[in-house]
């Protein structure tokens, strides 16, 4: 089913302080930018640059549903190549277009759920895919601070990538722990308390053995880490054309670092979708590469632009899924 229940008190709340945090963010950024230097870095696009940045866009989206696809294979599932894309797209559109919580990882659990019958194991794949990508992002990041960067300090450059590192290897290890461990039977009758936290444990033991299937199906492993590699280095080559295109010139290193460092700040879930927290990173850190905040806002709100209309393609697709939950 692809109904959404009614949002409790509590949920309710966190969507007011996320939507705070956004519009204050964004109120900062409005604040502090200058708007002549920012309309002349929007009016210094090109036609042809914009082009190039939506069509990359699209295959960066497109990714997602090789991603998907390798995800279902270490499932054991199968389906059409239109089915994964109407998936993935209707998804995406969801997230950006309609309110609520369903969004891109929501529909996702409930197709996966229907399909493979264990909701514990479809948040459980879900939240896997989603560890994986912000740890590509994170060793981005790492490797980025060990190239060329005149302006990122010796000692920083060191705690970036020591704590990269060591973060991704402490996530691999806690997962493959999860993983050798074998979910407690809840007891029968048990209260809300004891349901919730089994199915809490579950959840995390069906995320670690995410890791045994990549192991068994290394295939889908290989296509699933080559296409969170291609998304993040097609949304690299977005950033980079767009800072071409206003005139700056930063190096590829510095692209790849404030891009890698954009979306792992963006993905904390204290905003709204990202919003404003996205942005200002991205502000933030073109910043310390010497890029001014004008020019800053300008890529992160093309960038923001982008992704949102591109999401627009997955429209046919939620229409298409919304037909078959009523039929």
């Amino acid at each position: 089913m692809l109904t959404q229940r009614k949002p409790r008190g509590g949920h309710v709340l966190i969507r007011l302080l996320q939507a705070a945090v956004s519009l204050g963010l964004l109120a900062a950024l409005i604040a502090i930018v200058d708007w002549q230097t920012m309309r002349k870095a929007a009016a210094a696009l090109s036609l042809g640059g914009l082009i190039a940045v939506f069509a990359v866009c699209l295959l960066a989206q497109a990714a997602f549903v090789l991603r998907w696809r390798a995800l279902l294979d270490m499932l054991g599932m199968r389906e059409s190549w239109a089915r994964s894309w109407h998936s993935v797209f209707a998804g995406l559109f969801l997230t950006n277009f309609l309110p609520g919580t369903l969004g891109s990882d929501g529909l996702r659990v409930v197709l996966l759920t229907k399909s493979y019958g264990r909701a514990s194991t479809a948040i459980g794949a879900i939240a896997y895919e989603r560890l994986m990508q912000l740890a590509v992002y994170v060793c981005l990041v790492s490797v980025a601070a060990l190239l060329p960067m005149p302006w990122l300090q010796p000692w920083l450059r060191a705690i970036i990538t020591v704590g990269g590192v060591g973060a991704v290897l402490v996530l691999i290890f806690i997962l493959y722990w999860l993983g050798q461990r074998s979910p407690a039977i809840g007891p029968s009758g048990g209260g809300f308390m004891q349901t919730a936290w089994h199915l809490f444990a579950t959840i995390l033991t069906e995320t670690g053995r995410m890791q045994t299937r990549m192991r068994r199906h290394r295939r889908a492993a290989l296509g699933f880490w080559l296409a969170n590699i291609l998304n993040i280095a097609l949304v690299v080559t977005m950033s980079q054309l767009i800072l071409l295109d206003i005139g700056e010139d930063i190096g590829l290193p510095a692209v790849a670092f404030t891009v890698g460092g954009g979306m792992i700040i963006g993905a904390a879930p204290i905003s709204i979708n990202g919003l404003g927290t996205f942005e200002s990173a991205n502000v933030a850190l073109l910043g310390l590469a010497g890029v001014v905040a004008s020019h800053g806002f300008v890529v992160a709100l093309v960038l923001r632009a982008a992704f949102i209309l591109v999401s627009i393609v997955g429209l046919p697709s939620a229409f298409l899924l919304w037909r078959e939950r009523k039929s």
